[in-house]
């Protein structure tokens, strides 16, 4: 038995707060102040015996200011299972049962409403319906109170009802779209920002469009589907889902999700959405390399212009030395290192995005030593992370997850298990993501594979074998819908797999220079970067075409180097070994323009909103027009220690990794 509260403001502990008797299926609403619970069951059988429920018919108000319970009128029956409701100074109670040691006496045809500015406070009846529903959800949206699924006579249910407040009349929507043998049983409701929020067993939440219209899939999916689990919005397009179950039990996650935000219309890539797994809005996290795995930012007021004295927030220098990028989730940013002559130490650093301070450090000692020198990785695979979890990856084949506090969860070693990491210049390829699983891309001098790891326990789900194939390169994954496409580029291939199954879809080969840079995904297109000529190309995604007809066009006059290809809406965007940028037609490849860079680009380019961002390994970054012209916008220098490998961007601000320092 819990009750428990939080600051959002700052969601560091639950709570404790006093509570009665233990109860379940009871109805709660607040309102200002105040926070009303009526109804519910209690269990009548002794401890160890079989459950044996009895609905109440308490009522009681909690004062959050006193945190003191008083009591209120009761129920005029027994009555759990069922849904309370707040709409202006009235409380609505639907659905629900009576049950007495186990058994359901009767249901209940009447829903009740009380008036709280009455003395004593009377329940009356609501307009008697034909129907009955218990383990329903309700919400009330512009005077309309609306009934969502549930479990009747003929079992679980997808039926939606609605009561007028002002006629007092009851009529019925369309159904709820759920699926399954569970339908809408358990699901949940809120009223956000005037609009009918619901969600069933399942990963899509939808919206009412319009009062007598149809059920719209969010443009958020959650992380974890759920049933007998509240909604709570906490602002404009912003709700919280809060606990429920699952089929392998009752969970204690919360994910927030930011409805408000807009896919791009090319963007094949749902942005990880993970708390749990879900961040609070778009533009607060940046959970892998390259974000997730196109470079392209949906952050608000990045900077423009920065210099060594302007503009710069704060800048640190972590424990050893590191290659990866960045990653950030909400007011963290997490960062690897390596330390010692022979790479001893494998290092995690957590800092405050606010203000860099190091908030904690996790060390791993390291079984296998590699040299360190200017011609071997350190720390260079990146990290991702979601709303449960961070992952890492070493290139002395450690793999570990670590809470967002540095609590180890889980680790293991993939050169235990698969081998040596052979190579003379160490292992670069970085870790990437789905909801559930990681992947991972392991191409060296020895015997190569490609797995997908349950993120939960770190377990290999499947391995695929592939021969010796020397490459750097990272994946990229693509969801379309509940199809899952994983596109390689690798030493001499391209290939597309399904990562649900480790199936090879497609293989294309006898390509050349495509060893570091990774796949970029458009609707159409997978384009391959390479730093040979006429070898960056675009391939169509059509799983059903041949080899030979999979490409669309080769870039003219165009490589990509370290970075990877940059695609936007329109225009294709390659750095070359020399430190050449070019911009292409993105439907034909053709050039439009060369323009030299103050130096060569580890960090792969970056969209965001207007604008392309360059970022030199020397520390000047040149910002461009994102509308396929040349025209620099600023020129920004830094004075830095090493080179500049990755870069995260989030709202208001870059994190840019050297291999000394993290710069915001």
């Amino acid at each position: 038995m819990h009750f428990v509260r939080m600051n959002l403001a700052k969601p560091q502990k639950w709570e404790k707060l006093p509570f009665n008797l233990p109860l379940q299926g009871f109805g709660m609403a607040s309102v200002k102040n105040k926070i009303y619970l009526a109804g519910g069951s209690r269990a009548t059988n002794e401890s160890g015996k079989k459950s044996n429920l009895t609905s109440v018919d308490e009522v009681s108000v909690f004062d959050v200011k006193s945190l003191t319970w008083s009591k209120l009128t009761p129920l005029p029956k027994p009555r759990s299972s069922h849904e309370l409701l707040m709409h202006g100074e009235k409380l609505y109670v639907i659905g629900g049962w009576n049950m007495k040691d186990g058994k359901g006496l009767e249901w209940h045809y009447n829903g009740l409403v009380a008036d709280l500015n009455e003395s004593p406070m009377r329940w009356k009846k609501l307009p008697e319906t034909e129907w009955t529903v218990r383990a329903n959800s309700a919400a009330i949206v512009n005077d309309r109170l609306y009934v969502v699924g549930g479990l009747d006579d003929n079992g679980t249910s997808n039926a939606v009802r609605i009561l007028d407040l002002k006629t007092m009349k009851w009529s019925d929507l369309p159904a709820f779209p759920a699926k399954g043998h569970l339908k809408a049983f358990g699901a949940a409701a809120c009223n956000l920002d005037e609009k009918l929020l619901a969600s069933s067993f399942s990963f899509q939440p939808r919206i009412l469009s319009g009062p007598n219209g149809s059920w719209l899939p969010t443009s958020r999916k959650l992380e974890i589907r759920r049933f007998f689990h509240r909604i709570v919005p906490i602002g404009k397009h912003k709700a919280v889902f809060l606990g429920g179950a699952n089929y392998d039990g009752h969970l204690n996650q919360i994910e927030t999700l930011d409805l408000g935000e807009k896919k791009s219309k090319t963007d094949p890539h749902p942005t990880p959405v993970p708390k749990k797994q879900q961040s609070k809005g778009k533009g607060t996290s940046w959970p892998g390399f390259r974000g997730n795995g196109n470079s392209r930012s949906l952050a608000n007021d990045l900077p423009l212009e920065w210099s060594d004295e302007k503009n710069i927030a704060w800048r640190t220098k972590p424990e050893g030395y590191g290659q990866s990028t960045p990653v950030v989730w909400e007011d963290k940013i997490f960062s690897t290192s390596t330390l010692g002559d022979w790479s001893e130490k494998l290092l995690v650093h957590c800092h405050g995005l606010l203000d860099g301070k190091l908030l904690w450090q996790h060390s791993v000692s390291s079984r296998v030593k590699i040299r360190r020198s200017k011609m071997v990785s350190q720390a260079a695979p990146s990290p991702v992370v979601d709303g449960n979890a961070l992952y890492l990856f070493y290139e002395s084949g450690v793999l570990l997850a670590l809470s967002h506090e540095g609590k180890q969860l889980w680790t293991r070693s993939l050169t235990k298990d698969y081998g040596p990491m052979l190579g003379n210049h160490g292992i670069g390829s970085s870790l990437f993501q789905s909801r559930e699983k990681l992947g991972l891309l392991v191409d060296h001098s020895g015997p190569s594979y490609l797995l997908r790891i349950d993120k939960a326990t770190g377990k290999t789900d499947w391995k695929v074998d592939r021969p010796k194939r020397v490459s750097w390169s990272t994946p990229t994954l693509a969801t379309d819908g509940n199809v899952e496409t994983l596109y390689l580029s690798s030493n001499g291939i391209a290939e597309a797999y399904d990562f649900g199954s480790g199936k090879q879809l497609w293989q294309l080969d006898e390509l050349e220079g495509n060893t570091v840079a990774s796949p970029t995904i458009t609707k159409e297109y997978v384009i391959i970067g390479s730093s040979a000529p006429d070898n960056t190309m675009a391939l169509l995604r059509e799983n059903k075409l041949k080899a030979p007809d999979r490409i669309a066009w080769r870039a003219e006059d165009g490589s990509s180097s370290f970075g990877s290809p940059l695609a936007t809406d329109e225009h294709l965007y390659l750095v070359n070994r020399a430190g050449v940028a070019s911009c292409h037609e993105i439907k034909t490849g053709k050039k439009l323009w060369n323009l030299r860079l103050p130096g060569s680009c580890w960090a792969s380019p970056l969209s965001a909103g207007n604008r392309i961002y360059f970022f030199t390994k020397e520390g000047t970054t040149i910002v461009l027009s994102a509308d396929g012209t040349s025209k620099i916008l600023a020129e920004n220098k830094l004075a830095i220690e090493g080179r500049i490998y990755g870069v995260a961007a989030v709202n208001n601000a870059f994190v840019i990794r050297t291999g000394l320092e993290l710069i915001r």
